[in-house]
């Protein structure tokens, strides 16, 4: 699991049947102390409603996102969005 900030949606013509209700959003990763990127952007399956600049929790455990999806183990996505997160207190 990591900590990431929504840059945008991913535009596809064509997803995997078991992908039905997902979107496609665009994260970079982010250290969690000082929420600066670290390492490349990547793109993850969302169904909670993410939306550009929030931040959130992104799994990693392709079998945690089939679940999530509700899918069978032929689907081809191995990155969702598991929690969004509240902006930090000031």
């Amino acid at each position: 699991m990591f900590i990431a900030m929504v840059k945008g949606t991913v535009t596809a013509t064509r997803k995997h049947p078991s992908m039905a209700g997902a979107r496609l959003l665009i994260v970079q990763p982010i250290d969690p102390i000082s929420s600066q990127p670290s390492g490349f952007p990547q793109v993850a399956a969302d169904v909670l409603g993410a939306a550009a600049g929030m931040r959130v929790l992104v799994v990693s455990d392709g079998r945690g996102v089939q679940d999530m999806l509700k899918a069978d183990n032929r689907c081809p996505v191995r990155l969702g969005i598991m929690a969004l997160i509240d902006p930090p207190a000031v």
